[in-house]
């Protein structure tokens, strides 16, 4: 097990492994003129342009460059610096205020003030609205009143007319305007990283002309970022998003506009990269290999960790996965080398843990079935009660060339291991998250997860917390429970960390999921750019980069 280090030394550690550039890379808030030109962007499926309905990497790609938010997290360390924000401060853990720069306004001229942070998070807190990021708000006072439970069984069956209980309140109780540029926030329970979450698209701000009409905001959002966009933009063909003039926040754009081109399903951006049509772009496992030999394209090649990790989800909800040590055998029987292997041995690094060392507070080595190990693995299976003879196992995952190799790849291995015949199941992306979050997946299932913000809680909360019913995986534990409330009642961050680190020691005994890679950034980019930098807290899959930063080479 890895040594568990403070917050200070993992942040200086982070500085050499989160960044990759031409050059050198602006700090927050230095800005600069802007020096014109367009950049082709590749994007996949985008589910919606609303802050409160953003839980996916492909719309907060467009949203982190159309919007600010109250911080940035920087690009070499991950930490978060103010933006919006004036200042966050705290005397308990608790109860927070919120101090707002002043001149700051949105792109149809309202001031971007308190109020706009507050009625944005009330409209993603209150249940009846089924915001994506709803849950992000459960810290707050009054999010109970807002939101009653149980939920009804129904409440996904129509989302245009969810049958909610009347909620006691409409607002949050613990969110108030001080003045019109100062927000106070009080928390249910003390937790000492709520100022690192404020980055993420739950907390961005929301014009009141946006939320007046929330179907044109869907694909034409009202930001109060460097860009904006020129039409609205449409999921097939994408949508291009222009420099704002009248940008007065600290971090402008150089470029002059930003197209982005939708690859959705089996499509991707390699072979327009190769012709010059796509700037940026990281290659799919079938292209991966060559080029990486290709020394003309890894002269324009940025290598660095990632912040992601991808394993194999179990349903806990089906009997015959609640027993732990037939989780457990799946995870001892899969050769992670060998899945590198396949897909490409620079894309990613055997997982050893639930949260990448590149995260504040990850690497800690918590797994202990994550190693390949063929005799254990029988052992276990046999703990188990064995497999039914000649049933196969299903193995759901949204449906990309990538996924089918990865996935057949461990099913392989585990076959190989046990002598389990498996059997692929893809779904494409609506229909995979639809099955995934609702429980009806017959199988074990992808997972990946990316961080929402630096922090190793954000790996953890979010995704094995809740209950069985608000998680993918169906997990519950009151143990993990009271290790997360442990560690976000600690007085620091740097007590907070390794208690969060005790945390995850408990689902790596319980073993909901089994990690199998840590994410590898891979990207090229063309000759007709430079200053590329990758942000791994905001850095999307497929390959993305800091449009705030990037030059045209003219």
């Amino acid at each position: 097990m890895k040594r568990i280090r403070t917050a200070a030394a993992v942040l200086a550690a982070a500085a050499l492994a989160l960044t990759a550039c031409t050059g050198d890379p602006n700090d927050v808030g230095d800005g600069g003129e802007a020096g014109g030109g367009t950049v082709d962007m590749q994007i996949g499926e985008v589910p919606t342009l609303v802050v409160s309905d953003c839980d996916d990497s492909e719309c907060y790609r467009i949203l982190k460059n159309v919007y600010d938010g109250l911080v940035y997290y920087d690009n070499e360390t991950g930490e978060p610096v103010n933006l919006v924000a004036e200042e966050i401060t705290t005397t308990d853990n608790q109860t927070w205020t919120i101090t707002i720069k002043e001149g700051l306004t949105f792109q149809n001229g309202e001031p971007v003030d308190a109020e706009s942070f507050i009625r944005s998070w009330n409209h993603t807190a209150y249940g009846p609205n089924v915001a994506g990021l709803n849950y992000f708000f459960g810290r707050f006072q009054g999010y109970d009143e807002m939101n009653p439970a149980p939920l009804p069984e129904d409440q996904w069956a129509d989302p245009e007319t969810p049958e909610f209980p009347e909620p006691a309140a409409d607002t949050l109780s613990g969110l108030t305007a001080v003045d019109d540029l100062t927000i106070e926030v009080k928390l249910v329970e003390q937790f000492s990283g709520f100022a690192t979450m404020l980055g993420y698209a739950a907390f961005l701000p929301m014009a009141e002309e946006c939320l007046a009409d929330l179907e044109a905001c869907m694909w034409n959002p009202i930001g109060n970022g460097p860009f904006m966009l020129e039409e609205p933009y449409v999921v097939e063909s994408g949508g291009t998003a222009v420099r704002w003039e009248d940008y007065a926040g600290d971090m402008p754009a150089e470029i002059d506009s930003v197209v982005w081109h939708p690859y959705i399903g089996e499509t991707d951006c390699w072979n327009d990269f190769k012709t010059g049509d796509i700037d940026v772009c990281s290659p799919r496992a079938a292209d991966f290999e060559t080029a990486m030999s290709d020394p003309e394209l890894t002269e324009r090649l940025i290598t660095q960790p990632g912040t992601s990790f991808t394993a194999l989800g179990f349903p806990l909800w089906m009997e015959e996965w609640q027993d732990v040590n037939l989780r457990r055998a799946f995870s001892a029987a899969i050769d992670r080398e060998a899945v590198l292997t396949v897909i490409g041995e620079g894309r990613g690094v055997p997982a050893d843990g639930f949260i990448p060392e590149t995260i504040l507070g990850g690497g800690t080595g918590a797994c202990e079935y994550c190693s390949y190990d063929p005799e254990l693995a029988n052992d276990l299976l046999e703990q188990a009660g064995g497999w039914p003879e000649g049933e196969v196992f299903q193995l759901w995952y949204n449906e990309t060339a990538d996924n089918q190799t990865l996935y057949r790849a461990v099913g392989d291995s585990i076959k190989e291991t046990l002598g389990i015949e498996y059997e692929l199941v893809p779904l494409d992306w609506p229909e995979f998250l639809t099955a995934r979050d609702e429980h009806t997946v017959e199988g074990p299932f992808r997972y990946q997860w990316g961080p929402d913000y630096n922090l190793n809680e954000n790996f953890l909360t979010p995704v094995y917390g809740g209950g069985e019913a608000m998680n993918v995986f169906g997990y519950a534990s009151p143990e993990f429970d009271a290790a997360i409330l442990a560690a976000d009642q600690a007085a620091t961050l740097d007590e907070a960390i390794p208690l969060y680190a005790e945390a995850e020691a408990i689902i790596a005994e319980a073993m909901p999921a089994a990690p199998i890679i840590y994410s590898a950034d891979n990207v090229f980019y063309s000759e007709d750019v430079d200053n590329i930098v990758l942000n791994a807290i905001y850095l999307g899959p497929g390959g993305d980069c800091e449009l705030r930063e990037v030059t045209v080479v003219q």
